[in-house]
């Protein structure tokens, strides 16, 4: 009996513990399959995150070049020339669209020189308006005028030879504002006394279509009107 006894003891105890064993697998298996879980979910969004931000960004860069008709740019100028109008009054000044011209030339195209880069202004396709990071929307010139004449005028008199010293005085400040289709105004600050005419601030690449020797004399500087700034930021929003 004895021997019975022990032998049902040692079955026992073997069951126990096979069942404690099983039940130690079970409850380990399910613990990894969880935590494998979130990692993976965690990975995919960070991969979709990435992602949308690349896409956002590479949209960013995209709406900030304008890409705009002659007849857009011609609007926008208008629209700018009306505004500074009324500035100018404020400021008894006149202001004009004469701010560029030339007279006979050769074949290059007629650029600015700004912090930002050559503004392309007139395009004769000499070296083209691909060699240039920015090209002009229009512009204006500020001045004051012999008669006392204020806000918009208009400024060209007379042969193109006299320019602007038929109704400008030199002796008072003169600023030329460049719009570039970079969304910022640029400006020229010139006069006092310095004689100025259409083609100040300006130069003309070579026929070849190299820099030549025809550069501007003077750079134009990012403008600190932030009026003019906004008001250039609210007309290309618009187009």
């Amino acid at each position: 009996m004895k021997k019975i006894s022990f032998i049902m003891l040692g079955f026992c105890v073997v069951f126990l513990l096979s069942g404690c064993n099983s039940t130690k697998k079970e409850e380990a298996e399910p613990s990894r399959s969880v935590s494998l879980a979130p990692e993976t979910s965690s990975s995919q969004i960070s991969e979709s995150t990435v992602s949308s931000a690349s896409q956002s960004s590479s949209t960013t860069e995209s709406s900030s070049k304008a890409q705009l008709t002659d007849a857009q740019k011609g609007r926008m100028n208008q629209a700018f020339l009306d505004w500074a109008g009324g500035r100018a009054v404020i400021g008894n000044m006149a202001v004009s669209y004469w701010f560029f011209d030339h007279g006979a030339a050769g074949r290059g195209d007629w650029y600015a020189n700004t912090p930002d880069g050559q503004v392309q202004v007139q395009n004769n396709g000499v070296p083209g308006e691909n060699a240039f990071p920015i090209h002009a929307i229009g512009g204006c010139v500020f001045y004051t005028s012999k008669d006392g004449s204020v806000g918009k005028q208009e400024l060209m008199a007379g042969s193109f030879a006299a320019n602007y010293s038929v109704k400008m005085d030199y002796s008072k400040p003169v600023s030329k504002y460049l719009l570039g289709d970079n969304g910022v105004v640029y400006e020229l600050k010139t006069g006092n006394g310095e004689p100025v005419s259409t083609n100040t601030g300006f130069g003309e690449y070579a026929d070849d279509g190299s820099l030549g020797s025809y550069t501007p004399t003077k750079s134009f500087q990012i403008s600190e009107d932030q009026a003019a700034q906004e008001k250039l930021r609210e007309l290309m929003y618009s187009y």
